[in-house]
């Protein structure tokens, strides 16, 4: 049987190390019974994908720093329907997309991370556009390419201008 290839675009935004956070923002994740993480900065905004002027909302959170050596991050993004409150629950079948990056060793003179999508992953979303505020909770699950984990979150966030 041919197995069918599908390209793919990812579009990464990392932070630089000093770049300003927008301090209402609260991003956190936690796996089982280990403390909870808080994101030190945290992006949420409506983007255009430019070929095709396709609109999504995005959403991530992460510590570290590429540079640093300890970047590490979630981000998701689901379709933009409209500019009206949207109070919904999203899976991986409804178009949500879900992604794990941190850093990774590289070759002297470089930085390197890598980028995993998700295997199974839920969002649910209190979205009100006019006033700029996303608040939610997500869950997912990384079983593909040696990872295991199952990471459990929440946010409130305001958008980023």
């Amino acid at each position: 049987m041919k197995k069918e290839l599908q390209m793919s675009s990812l579009t990464v935004f990392v932070p630089r190390s000093h770049s300003p956070t927008i301090l209402a923002n609260q991003f956190h994740w936690k796996f089982g019974s280990n403390p909870e993480v808080a994101a030190e900065r945290s992006l949420f905004y409506l983007h255009e994908y430019p070929p095709t002027g396709e609109l999504s909302w995005s959403i991530s959170g992460s510590t570290g720093s590429i540079s640093g050596g300890d970047y590490f991050a979630y981000s998701m993004s689901f379709p933009y329907i409209n500019d009206a409150p949207l109070k919904a629950t999203y899976t991986l079948k409804d178009k949500l997309s879900f992604r794990h990056s941190h850093s990774i060793p590289a070759p002297d003179g470089f930085d390197g991370w890598s980028v995993v999508d998700a295997d199974e992953a839920t969002l649910t979303i209190d979205l009100d556009p006019a006033k700029g505020i996303a608040v939610g909770t997500f869950e997912a699950k990384f079983k593909s390419h040696g990872y295991r984990t199952q990471p459990i979150g929440r946010f409130n966030l305001v958008i980023s201008e």
